[in-house]
């Protein structure tokens, strides 16, 4: 009773905006407004890249989602980060069907230099509530951070093709010697056209692992096409 006070009376002295479209909501308990949540969808199949086996996101990089991915990773702005984490047990049944009992969760690792000029890490923030929703789902799974290990700085993959993509990021990763995992899956915050994670995979591949599936938080509709 206390403590619904205590939060009612923060609401009324510092009130809660939608993390997507930032207008007023009528709720300390909510996040996201009544339309940013409507908006968002369930992502059409992906095709998956080459190198990978199985791939999957859990939103589409459009409307809400695009904006708290945007306002996150460009702006630091946390509370969209919190929104979009929170979201994250909502497509935990669709993760099922990956059969991710013991899997290894990789994620894809920035460059030091971009690592220090954004002062945060967003992908290793999603593959570690991933990890954590796994777990309190009774998935077992390990966390692994410390396996794929990039190389060389690149210039950013947003104006580039598909082709481009490949050959800007060629021989950039690399797998920590001696690791070995039955299943891995790697972890990315948004999926274009699968450049990143195919490259990421052909390291891993050539490592030894021999199934290597793919998580996204979010994908843009043309995923896949080229």
């Amino acid at each position: 009773m206390i403590s619904d006070l205590f939060e009612a009376f923060k609401h009324l002295l510092w009130p809660t905006r939608c993390a997507s479209c930032d207008i007023l909501l009528d709720a300390p308990d909510k996040q996201i407004c009544k339309e940013c949540s409507q908006s968002i969808v369930d992502p059409p199949e992906i095709t998956a890249p080459e190198n990978i086996d199985h791939a999957f996101a859990l939103f589409v990089y459009e409307g809400a989602i695009q904006s708290m991915i945007s306002k996150w990773k460009y702006h630091e702005d946390f509370s969209a980060q919190n929104a979009l984490m929170s979201l994250i047990s909502l497509r935990m049944d669709a993760l099922r069907a990956l059969n991710p009992e013991g899997i290894c969760l990789i994620p894809v690792p920035p460059h030091p230099r971009r690592l220090r000029e954004r002062g945060f890490d967003p992908v290793w923030t999603f593959a570690s509530r991933l990890h954590r929703a796994f777990e309190q789902a009774g998935i077992q799974t390990s966390f692994r951070d410390d396996v794929l290990v990039r190389t060389r700085h690149t210039v950013h993959q947003a104006s580039l093709t598909h082709d481009e993509r490949l050959h800007n990021l060629d021989g950039a990763f690399e797998v920590k010697q001696g690791f070995a995992c039955d299943h891995a899956v790697l972890i990315d915050d948004v999926m274009t056209t699968g450049a990143t994670a195919s490259i990421c995979a052909k390291a891993l591949r050539d490592a030894g692992i021999t199934r290597i599936d793919f998580i996204a938080l979010a994908r843009t509709l043309d995923s896949g096409k080229g």
